[in-house]
């Protein structure tokens, strides 16, 4: 079925559809990940809603993920005029039906057996998701449709090598955290919490400035 909208831009639902990628998986995905693989030791006196501080956060910045995929997902629908079997098209919809069952997979809590294979799953099939995200916008770069400058494969390429870079940053404190020891006080944050969140926050700033450079892009194409 083709959903005939009239508007002004034709082409503001592909536009639309770019952004709410881009905020979903550079910004929204890479801050829900950070919190999940490093900060279950921080922030420990914090709890909301009877649930760990992490555990929140992580939830919060997955949900938009989510919802913002869903809607790009959509709006791409409304805008296309029938479907066209290309790479990017095919890719799309495979990250969209794993990122749709991710928060099923997450919210399940089997027997104690499957408990580890269900996060295992819910760990990989997170960063494959994460991963066909990314390169699928890469592969809309060299779409004749989407009209959009070739500098955005250096903005996109230089948005992952800063997550990279944060990453290994992060690593390196878990590392240095390791090596100090576990506090005796469980009441307190691990060693080198404090950076972390530092760490954090250059994360998000920095990605949130790469996103913002991005989507204005692919606004202005």
């Amino acid at each position: 079925m083709v959903v005939d909208i009239d508007l002004p831009d034709p082409t503001v639902l592909i536009k639309l559809h770019g952004m709410f990628m881009v905020i979903a998986w550079i910004l929204c995905w890479s801050l829900g990940s950070s919190v999940a693989r490093y900060f279950k030791k921080t922030w420990v006196t914090e709890r909301y809603f009877g649930g760990e501080a992490w555990f929140l956060y992580h939830r919060l910045y997955m949900f938009f993920t989510w919802l913002l995929t869903c809607c790009g997902f959509i709006l791409i629908f409304i805008d296309m005029d029938g479907f066209y079997e290309h790479t990017h098209a095919i890719v799309g919809i495979i990250t969209f039906v794993l990122c749709f069952l991710q928060p099923i997979f997450g919210a399940i809590n089997p027997h104690h057996k499957a408990k580890k294979l269900f996060r295992l799953w819910h760990v990989l099939s997170g960063n494959v998701t994460y991963v066909l995200a990314i390169t699928n916008m890469f592969l809309a770069v060299g779409l004749e449709s989407a009209k959009l400058k070739t500098s955005l494969y250096g903005w996109l390429g230089g948005a992952v090598a800063f997550n990279v870079l944060i990453h290994a940053t992060f690593l390196l404190l878990e590392h240095l955290s390791k090596k100090r020891g576990a506090s005796l006080d469980p009441t307190k944050d691990a060693s080198f919490s404090r950076w972390r969140k530092v760490t954090l926050s250059v994360q998000l700033i920095g990605l949130f400035a790469f996103t913002v450079v991005i989507a204005v892009q692919i606004w202005l194409a």
